[in-house]
């Protein structure tokens, strides 16, 4: 999916919203912990799965460190999202500043991990979105090493498959499936008409319960 058709698809979809049409669907288990969270506040994801994923390190002085990392990182795409499982590692920061400024120039739509990151007050200050459980100063050489990507990886208590889009902000991140993803977003532009009606008959009666009954949102 082209970012072009995914902002057309989802224009300024909140991660609320999304996860209120992936309920409609039964897709009751689809929000990442509330612990990953945007460095910052303007941080907002939207784009489709990219998956790898780092185990520890055998070898704390290893001869050429960095090649799995290096590996999946020349495969990612415009649009995509760096979905980073590190099965909730304390032990290195796996994002950084450096592989940052190569995905802006590859147009990579954001990062995400259940890991770590560092070089934090750099990447919290650019428009680059990072997703992440906290920081943390050491290297991931000799810590932590990329061991696969391009399949599905469990981050955040959900199941993500590269391609399922990624919706997130300061509320947390939302996976929508890959086949589901017309179907929410039909979804999502009906509840956000309904919310706009639920507003307009608030501000015109008072009534919370009246507005409820008459558009059956909240």
């Amino acid at each position: 999916m082209t970012p072009s058709l995914l902002a057309e698809l989802f224009p300024n979809a909140s991660s609320a919203l999304v996860a209120d049409a992936l309920d409609a669907l039964d897709l009751r288990s689809q929000c990442l912990e509330p612990q990953i969270m945007p460095l910052a506040p303007s941080h907002r994801l939207l784009g489709t799965a990219f998956c790898l994923r780092a185990e520890p390190a055998r070898r704390t002085r290893p001869a050429a460190p960095y090649q799995g990392l290096l590996r999946a990182m020349d495969q990612v795409s415009e649009g995509e999202v760096v979905v980073f499982a590190t099965g909730r590692s304390d032990a290195a920061g796996v994002w950084g500043e450096l592989i940052t400024t190569a995905c802006r120039t590859r147009r990579v739509a954001g990062a995400l991990t259940d890991g770590l990151v560092r070089d934090t007050a750099t990447l919290a200050g650019g428009p680059f979105p990072v997703f992440s459980r906290g920081s943390v100063p050491y290297d991931s050489k000799g810590r932590l090493d990329v061991v696969a990507y391009a399949e599905p990886v469990t981050l955040g208590g959900v199941l993500i498959s590269p391609g399922d889009v990624l919706v997130g902000d300061l509320d947390g991140v939302a996976v929508v499936p890959a086949g589901s993803v017309r179907r929410v977003a039909e979804l999502v532009a009906g509840k956000r008409h309904a919310e706009d009606a639920f507003r307009a008959a608030v501000a015109e009666s008072g009534s919370m319960a009246e507005a409820f009954e008459r558009y059956g949102v909240l």
